[in-house]
């Protein structure tokens, strides 16, 4: 536990933090019954640890060191704060149908963001499940069997592919979800689940 404590205040601490993956070892991991996420943006070339910060209903919110917080519903983004591009709120419940093969077919998602004079903005999106397959993923020399699960969406002059890798018990072990145009795609691991 005093090994991930530490990995959490470097990066709140340093001006350029090392990369969690440079840190964080699974012996480090197993130290700790503590859950822990690991979040990765690449378009804003930033990666961070979060840790469970507060729970409402089926939503979890996690939080940085820095105080970025991402809000996830049984794994899937519904509300971002602290990236500068944020997701305001999402409506997943169409997304977890699908996920649970509850859904076939087209169904919507809806985001809303805030423009520059904090107004909000809404869009809708209209999925489509994408296949589903089984693969073998390893988070810090952990192999966890999965199935992979794609969804497509598209609203006017935007494409997306989400990706969600789904443990047998429907734990999702690891995800790349769109944000914004901003902030692109997170890509999310759970590290100590």
């Amino acid at each position: 536990m005093r090994f991930l404590l530490l990995c959490l205040l470097l990066a709140a601490c340093a001006q350029k933090a090392p990369h969690p993956r440079q840190v964080l070892t699974r012996e480090g991991l197993n130290t700790s019954d503590d859950p822990l996420l690991l979040a990765e943006l690449a378009d804003l070339e930033t990666a961070a640890t979060l840790a469970p910060s507060s729970r409402n209903g089926a939503v979890r919110t996690w939080a940085s060191g820095d105080r970025v917080s991402l809000s996830l519903r049984h794994g899937v983004l519904v509300a971002s704060r602290g990236l500068g591009h944020d997701l305001m709120s999402a409506d997943v419940g169409n997304t977890l149908d699908m996920l649970d093969g509850q859904t076939s077919g087209y169904y919507e998602r809806f985001h809303t963001y805030l423009d520059g004079e904090y107004q909000t903005l809404y869009r809708t999106f209209r999925c489509k499940r994408s296949g589903a397959r089984a693969e073998r993923i390893v988070i810090f020399d952990r192999p966890q069997d999965t199935t992979r699960i794609e969804e497509h969406c598209v609203s006017p002059g935007l494409k997306l592919t989400n990706i969600y890798w789904r443990g047998p018990d429907g734990f999702l072990w690891k995800t790349r979800q769109w944000v914004s145009p901003g902030a692109g795609y997170l890509t999310t691991e759970r590290l100590i689940r």
